[in-house]
């Protein structure tokens, strides 16, 4: 919880940052995978909806805002109960990029999230990363109020200089590690 020993420097906000400042800042660039995503975008008959971010932090997003699914292996009747986060409107526009493959070879769960009103993309661009060595607090564009990240996880700071976090697991599953520096 935030504290009045918490100044507000110390807190991870969106912001232009310039590559000469993430590397000071530890943080390493990292491409994404290519991972298929079912997507929808949030109907004005949903909004505010609340997701619960990986930090288990609640997020509320407004219609509008595009929701992201992993698909996994199992099919379910609820979208909820797929692994989701949201992406904001321009940011999702600028970082996904419709699924280019064969509709017919994606999995079962896929195409039931398409019967739930998704529709297949993957995300084509990287982010700068780093795993946080010590308890933080970063300001997600979703989150009201600016949320604790625990030692060990991952904070990412997205194409449009947004802070998000991850568990190290997602991270190393949604990101290919760099190659060595030459």
């Amino acid at each position: 919880m935030l504290n009045e020993n918490t100044l507000v420097t110390d807190i991870i906000k969106q912001r232009s940052w310039s590559k000469r400042e993430l590397r000071r800042e530890g943080f390493t660039y990292f491409q994404r995978r290519k991972e298929l995503v079912m997507v929808r975008e949030l109907p004005a008959a949903e909004a505010p909806k609340q997701i619960l971010s990986s930090c288990d932090e609640p997020l509320v997003v407004d219609a509008g805002y595009m929701i992201c699914y992993a698909p996994g292996e199992k099919r379910h009747s609820d979208l909820d109960a797929y692994e989701h986060w949201p992406v904001e409107p321009e940011i999702f526009e600028d970082t996904y990029s419709p699924w280019d493959e064969p509709a017919k070879s994606l999995p079962a769960a896929a195409k039931k999230l398409m019967k739930l009103g998704c529709q297949p993309y993957y995300k084509s661009t990287g982010v700068w990363a780093k795993k946080v060595d010590a308890p933080c607090y970063i300001q997600s564009l979703e989150s009201e109020k600016p949320m604790l990240v625990e030692a060990g996880w991952i904070v990412a700071i997205g194409a449009n200089g947004e802070p998000y976090c991850m568990t190290e697991d997602s991270f190393t599953s949604r990101y290919q590690q760099p190659s060595p520096a030459r």
